[in-house]
């Protein structure tokens, strides 16, 4: 089983569930950036510090709030409204259901799998993970999702306090399928079966969804631990 990481994390991003856009996170963490670094220049003894442990907060907590956001995804390098302009109706319509079912499914079940915190929808968790998906990218010859060839997803996922916005960490993380000849989600000339069909690992753009799961549990337990 090959599973690849990148991993970036620092004091930036925020987020609401439901109610979060990409575009406001961003907008939250520039405002707090001007007055930290107002505050900082004001403070003569002052010292800025990046924590060994930026996930620390979630020592000791049971559950986490989690949910993925595609508000801003790119696949094959274009927005996704472009993209989903050059596919068959058919192939949009299963795009659209995986997002919510197998694309999830998989990335929470392998999250799960890899971190003591229970993550998923738990609105009573004192903290909240939004997962915003990147990208989804073939690496191979074409400008389609479907054909064979190694599937990455990347994303970035902002940690607050469950109904603040107030930022508390943000980190990068990328699932890769591992290649093959299996495709995304049937042959574009019969479109047959479902994306995630199988179990889901069967098919590339699933597993690559579920080995970022499996890449940020295991981020957050070197965090916590």
């Amino acid at each position: 089983m090959r599973v690849m990481e990148s991993e970036t994390i620092s004091k930036n991003g925020a987020s609401s569930k439901s109610q979060t856009s990409r575009g406001n996170v961003l907008l939250s963490f520039r405002n707090g950036l001007i007055w930290g670094v107002l505050a900082f220049f004001c403070a003569s003894c002052a010292t800025l510090k990046t924590p060994e442990n930026p996930l620390a907060f979630l020592k000791g907590q049971r559950t986490l709030d989690v949910f993925l956001n595609f508000d801003d995804v790119m696949l094959q390098g274009m927005p996704e409204k472009t993209y989903l302009r050059l596919e068959q109706p058919q192939w949009v319509e299963k795009w659209e259901t995986a997002k919510v079912t197998t694309f999830e499914e998989n990335f929470m079940g392998h999250l799960n799998n890899s971190v003591r915190i229970r993550c998923g929808d738990f609105p009573d968790a004192k903290y909240q993970a939004t997962v915003f998906v990147l990208s989804v990218d073939r690496k191979g010859f074409g400008k389609h999702l479907e054909g064979p060839g190694t599937r990455e997803v990347t994303c970035e996922v902002v940690f607050t306090k469950m109904g603040d916005s107030y930022p508390l960490a943000t980190i990068n993380v990328r699932g890769d399928s591992g290649g093959g000849q299996t495709y995304s989600m049937g042959s574009r000339n019969s479109l047959a079966g479902v994306l995630g069909a199988a179990g889901g690992n069967n098919y590339l753009t699933g597993k690559a969804f579920g080995y970022m799961g499996q890449n940020l549990g295991k981020i957050i337990a070197r965090q916590i631990k």
